[in-house]
């Protein structure tokens, strides 16, 4: 059945609103607040890194600059430091460079400048920035096209000697710019991000609303009465098509179960009737015809009977309801389907004798299922006692177990008059009785049980015809190896 999507007459499953309040898009909306926590994580981690090795490259700088100046100082004192800072900042490389490879200032006690490209700064040592005024910043401020600021300079201030002041810096001008394009690229990334997240969840939670709606037009239908409604497979084997395919086999079990129920009813009816009628009838009339206390207990008696017929019936229906509802399933335990059945080959050997019938076993020793042993006796009593009933004198009948496949199979048969293959599985419905078999006691539920009990322990119960006869084999999952 090709899946549809919900019509304009249902509840409108493509409204986004719906989408956004569903599990899918929220799942889809966590996911990526998730990975735009983590991409954040990670690009601080980042911008912490590359600063870090820049302005340690910078300072690194900045001390080699300083040491070639502290050494000139001390070879041939401060005239030669004042020349190698004049040689720092006027060779041809800094000359061809739009902007100055550093900045450096030399200067006395009095903050005179003896040399350098920095204005005179106040006395401060160590590691520390200043941000220079591009008017006083001459690559800067003879460039076409700049703005009034200034440029950021990440330097050490130290004491050549007493009463002479080094500065020497660098622009970090490209540390903030190398922070600027990782920031941008990571605002890129969480525009993407989002983006990804809003597309997705709203496809997923198109989607998935489309699969609840039509579980849920499909609960509606059946509430609605129409019962053969199932849920639409796409054939894709996804979780979607395992969940539906599982709530279509709930549906058929129980629209099975319904049916079933139905027919029950029907069927309990349709036997009630007959008793009760002759049971009221027989009281009519021992009210208006009998005349002395002996007719009367014999009416009593007969509606006694008729009575006791009606309670082995309910009781009969009572033990298939619960056996069908597992209430027995704490009870099964290994049990030797040898032993059950050598019990009832001795228990219905005198009876078969008694009616002139052969009864015969063939029997496999050391054959165990998971059961209920005191279900599994009243399941193969029934099947034998049927096959001694409803079968002539001179009959001959068998009891056999073996193990075919690594599956332990028990049958029962006989050479009788046997059953019509098309009634085969009719006489496994509760009530029915084939016609040969109305003139004998009961009440059509000892196959009924028999199925139930089957049912219960995963067994596949078959008929056949035995040509000439019958035969019923139950075929069990083996418990060999359970300890």
């Amino acid at each position: 059945m090709p899946f549809k999507p919900c019509e304009a007459s249902d509840i409108d499953c493509l409204r986004p609103i719906r989408v956004i309040k569903s599990d899918v898009f929220r799942l889809a909306a966590l996911f990526a607040f998730l990975f735009l926590a983590l991409t954040g994580i990670l690009v601080c981690t980042v911008l912490w890194i590359v600063e870090g090795t820049q302005r340690a490259a910078l300072t690194s700088a900045n001390d080699a600059d300083i040491s070639t100046v502290i050494n000139g100082f001390r070879d041939e004192g401060l005239y030669e430091a004042i020349e190698v800072v004049r040689q720092r900042l006027g060779s041809s490389t800094f000359r061809r460079a739009a902007h100055p490879d550093c900045y450096i200032v030399i200067e006395d006690e009095g903050q005179q400048k003896l040399a350098g490209n920095l204005p005179p700064l106040p006395v401060k040592l160590g590691v520390f920035a200043i941000n220079l005024p591009d008017a006083d910043n001459v690559f800067k401020a003879s460039e076409p096209g700049t703005h009034a600021g200034s440029t950021p300079i990440l330097g050490r201030g130290v004491e050549v000697t007493h009463g002479i002041y080094l500065f020497v810096g660098r622009d970090t001008t490209l540390l903030s710019a190398t922070r600027e394009r990782i920031l941008r690229a990571f605002l890129w990334v969480v525009l993407g991000a989002i983006a990804i997240a809003v597309v997705v969840g709203l496809f997923l939670g198109f989607r998935f609303m489309r699969r609840v709606d039509a579980i849920a037009q499909t609960c509606k239908s059946i509430i609605a009465g129409r019962l053969e409604e199932r849920i639409p497979l796409l054939g894709r084997e996804d979780e979607w098509d395992r969940l539906a395919g599982a709530i279509n086999d709930m549906l058929n079990r129980i629209s099975a179960l319904l049916e079933n129920l139905r027919q029950v009813s029907s069927d309990v009816a349709h036997d009630l009737r007959t008793p009760l009628t002759r049971m009221r009838n027989r009281l009519e009339e021992a009210r208006t015809k009998s005349t002395n206390v002996a007719e009367y207990s014999a009416a009593v008696a007969t509606a006694i009977e008729d009575m006791d017929q009606l309670l082995a019936m309910f009781a009969a229906l009572l033990r298939i309801s619960q056996v069908e509802a597992g209430t027995r399933l704490s009870t099964f335990s290994k049990v030797s389907l040898t032993e059950i059945l050598e019990n009832i080959y001795q228990i219905y050997l005198p009876v078969a004798e008694d009616n002139q019938q052969s009864l015969t076993s063939v029997i496999q020793d050391g054959i165990y299922i998971h059961g209920d042993a005191e279900l599994l006796t009243h399941m193969f009593s029934n099947l034998v006692e049927n096959a001694i009933r409803h079968t002539p004198a001179r009959t001959r009948i068998e009891i056999n177990l073996r193990m075919e496949n690594e599956l332990a199979a028990a049958s029962i048969t006989d050479d009788g008059p046997g059953i019509d293959p098309s009634e085969h599985e009719k006489v496994l419905r509760r009530f029915y009785r084939v016609s040969s078999s109305r003139s004998t006691a009961g009440h059509g539920l000892g196959l009924a049980l028999v199925v139930a009990i089957a049912g219960l322990h995963h067994a596949k119960l078959t008929l056949a015809d035995a040509n000439p006869g019958l035969q019923v084999k139950t075929t069990f999952p083996s418990d060999r190896d359970r300890d």
